[in-house]
C-alpha cells in the first residue's frame, strides 16, 4: 500500500500534472474540432438519405456503410499514413480532427435522420404554401426543429468523439492518453497512471452526459409550453 501511494505521489507532483492538462485540453480540441466537421458532413449525408436525390443516394449510402464497417484506428492511419502516397500529407492534429470527423459523420448522418423523420410533413408544404423553394424550407423550417430534436443525441456523440481522441496517439497527437503512456515509460508506475487516466475520462463523460440530460429536459420541458400554447 506505501509503494502505491507513493506511486500517486510521484504521478501527480512535478511537471506530470502539468503534461496530462497539456493532454486533456489537446483531447477536448481535437474532440470539438472533430465534432464540428461531423456535423457539417453529418447534416449533409442525413438530409441525402433522408430526401434520396437520385444521384446521391446511393453515394451517401455507401460512405456510411463503408465507414461503418471500419474500425477508427484503420482510418486514423489511411488519413495519416496512407494520404502522402497520394500527394495529401496532414499534419497530426488536422489528420486526426478529420479522421474523427469523417468517422463520426456517419453516426452522425443517423441522428441528423431521425431528427427530420421527427418533422411533419406538413411543416415542409406549409412552407412551400407560402413561396419558399425546396432548399430554403429545408433550411429554415426543417433542419431548426431537427436540431432541436437530435441535440442530445448529438451530445452524447461528443462523448463518444472524447473516448475515440484516445486512438489519436496512433498518429502522434500528444493527447491525454499518450500523455499518460510517456509518463509510464518514465516512471514504470502502469496502474496508478492508467488509473488517473481512468478517473479523467469517467469525470469529463460523466460531467457531459449530466449536461446532455439537463439539456434533453430542458428541451422537453420547452416543447411541452409551445403544445400547451398551441392548445
Amino acid at each position: 500500500m506505501t509503494d502505491l501511494l507513493e506511486g500517486f505521489r510521484t504521478i501527480l507532483t512535478g511537471e506530470y500534472p502539468a503534461l496530462l492538462w497539456a493532454g486533456l485540453r489537446l483531447t477536448l480540441a481535437v474532440s470539438a474540432a472533430a465534432l464540428l466537421v461531423s456535423v457539417l458532413v453529418g447534416t449533409v449525408l442525413g438530409v441525402v438519405r433522408t430526401f434520396r436525390p437520385a444521384v446521391l443516394a446511393p453515394i451517401c449510402d455507401g460512405y456510411v456503410t463503408l465507414v461503418r464497417g471500419i474500425p477508427l484506428i484503420v482510418l486514423l492511419s489511411v488519413v495519416y499514413y496512407g494520404l502522402p502516397a497520394l500527394g495529401l500529407t496532414l499534419g497530426s492534429f488536422p489528420a486526426a480532427v478529420l479522421a474523427l470527423g469523417l468517422y463520426s459523420a456517419a453516426y452522425t448522418s443517423e441522428i441528423v435522420r431521425g431528427g427530420l423523420s421527427s418533422v411533419p410533413p406538413g411543416q415542409r408544404e406549409a412552407a412551400r404554401s407560402l413561396g419558399l423553394s425546396h432548399l430554403q424550407a429545408l433550411q429554415y423550417v426543417v433542419l431548426p426543429q431537427a436540431w432541436r430534436v437530435a441535440l442530445p443525441a448529438l451530445g452524447n456523440e461528443f462523448i463518444s468523439l472524447i473516448l475515440g481522441s484516445s486512438l489519436a496517439s496512433a498518429v502522434t497527437i500528444q493527447e491525454l492518453f499518450a500523455q499518460g503512456k510517456y509518463i509510464t515509460n518514465a516512471t514504470y508506475r502502469q496502474f496508478e497512471v492508467y488509473a488517473v487516466l481512468a478517473l479523467v475520462y469517467f469525470l469529463l463523460t460523466f460531467t457531459l452526459s449530466r449536461l446532455v440530460l439537463l439539456l434533453e429536459r430542458r428541451l422537453a420541458r420547452g416543447e411541452r409550453l409551445e403544445s400547451r400554447r398551441v392548445l
